[in-house]
């Protein structure tokens, strides 16, 4: 679903610029390679999405938010160190999509002569993926004598003669 005129957001910060977001979905392929001529794949799984954002904020803000006012790069910053570190899935919302359940993997900020009254950075997001669990209950009786099985009945057993090689058989016929 496009989202038209969304305002890009990474959990609930929002930045004074997106100058660049890169999605990626990958689908990977199980490979097997055969005796001979090419590799045959037998299926094929979702990676988890990945998203990069290049983002800035200036310190000469015309109005306050989430970062205040003043050094609103050094707070930008500290506020993306700290959502990484919490390693506490966030919702990412650009123009293309909105994403759930994704971690800040990486912040890189150059910090030059460019920078000097602004933050820009390149922060890296990957989805994760959630697995759901569910609890089966089991009746006391049935968990309080697990060796217990139902029984069937499958008639009297027969002793069979041990099976022999093809030599011993040999070798019996010509009495050896």
């Amino acid at each position: 679903m496009a989202l038209v005129g969304v305002r890009t957001s990474i959990g609930d910060l929002y930045f004074d610029a997106d100058f660049r977001i890169d999605h990626t979905g990958k689908v990977t392929t199980t490979d097997h390679p055969v005796e001979i001529g090419s590799n045959i794949s037998d299926h094929a799984y979702v990676e988890p999405d990945e998203v990069s954002i290049e983002i800035g904020v200036s310190d000469s803000a015309y109005a306050a938010d989430n970062f205040g006012t003043g050094m609103r790069s050094v707070t930008a910053f500290q506020e993306l160190r700290k959502a990484k570190s919490r390693r506490e899935p966030l919702t990412v919302v650009t123009r293309l999509n909105t994403y759930k359940n994704m971690l800040i993997t990486s912040i890189i900020a150059p910090d030059d002569f460019t920078t000097m009254n602004a933050f820009r950075a390149t922060v890296m997001l990957r989805e994760i993926l959630m697995a759901e669990t569910h609890t089966v209950s089991i009746s006391p009786r049935a968990s309080a004598q697990p060796q217990k099985t139902n029984r069937t009945n499958s008639g009297a057993k027969q002793p069979e003669q041990p099976r022999q090689s093809v030599l011993r058989q040999a070798a019996t016929q010509l009495g050896l």
